[in-house]
């Protein structure tokens, strides 16, 4: 089955972007980054997350186009996670779901409350 490139027409905040879901995506981060060192941190949010939309549409298409091949590495993932195989703090400090609590931790059931329940 042919792959289909799909165009998108954004119409985000203060802005009209046409493209592949890739090509909008990076154009919103850009926009971002612009807002962001400029200072005005609500709209670099905003631009972020019309970002993270057209991401998901990617990964979306990706999974309904591949057959297990790996999906590349954008510049976003970088600058969001590091290089591949390093860890952010937030990440080491907040276990997986489903996964079991590290032994040091205490799980809810040894959590004292003030008040009796």
């Amino acid at each position: 089955m042919p792959q289909r490139i799909q165009t998108f027409d954004s119409n985000g905040p203060n802005v009209k972007i046409r493209g592949n879901a890739y090509q909008v995506f990076e154009r919103y981060v850009a926009l971002a980054r612009e807002a962001a060192a400029s200072g005005d941190r609500i709209a670099a949010e905003n631009l972020y997350q019309h970002a993270e939309h057209y991401f998901r549409v990617m990964n979306a298409n990706a999974d309904a186009n591949s057959h297990g091949a790996p999906r590349p590495v954008t510049p976003a993932d970088l600058e969001m996670n590091g290089p591949e195989g390093e860890r952010g703090e937030s990440e080491e400090a907040s276990p997986q779901p489903g996964a079991p609590a590290p032994d040091d931790q205490p799980s809810v059931s040894d959590i004292q409350y003030p008040y009796p329940s």
